[in-house]
């Protein structure tokens, strides 16, 4: 019992030293980073007098189309383009959304017409060829259209 209780002593007088947690002078953090910034209503465009090719324009727009993918306001058509199935209530939205799905069928026509020219097809041909593999790489619960026009969700 007495040198049980002269541990505890031991114990209890080494747990009462005291450490030093101020710095003589402000903790210095070097912090390097890039900040995007995107506003609902604002639409991905080229720097002026650049032409973007078409996987380029896609790749810009590729975060707004995923966008209203998970909003079902837009889902992908049997013909390879993007449709709007429901156009959002508030009025910039609206616009912004119309807006993505212009400019993201314009950049798929252009990428239709560049690959069946490759590969020897018509565009409807690459294009409905590009529905299938949009279809099987869609998420759960996003609109796309069957080959025979009926939509659901997948």
């Amino acid at each position: 019992m007495k040198r049980a209780w002269m541990i505890l002593v031991v114990l209890g007088w080494a747990g009462c030293a005291t450490v030093q947690l101020d710095t003589p002078e402000p903790l210095k953090v070097d912090i390097n980073m890039k900040v995007d910034v995107e506003q609902k209503g604002g639409v991905a465009s080229k720097p002026e007098g650049t032409v973007l090719s078409a996987a380029e324009e896609r790749r810009m727009l590729s975060h707004q189309v995923q966008e209203l993918k998970n909003d079902h306001k837009a889902g992908e058509g049997r013909d390879g383009f993007l449709v709007l199935k429901e156009d959002p209530k508030d009025l910039a939205y609206a616009d912004y959304a119309k807006a993505v799905v212009a400019k993201e069928n314009a950049a798929r026509k252009k990428l239709f017409g560049e690959k069946a020219e490759l590969e020897g097809k018509t565009e409807d041909q690459y294009g409905r060829e590009f529905a299938r593999r949009s279809r099987e790489a869609s998420y759960p619960g996003e609109w796309i259209q069957g080959d025979d026009g009926r939509w659901g969700k997948k």
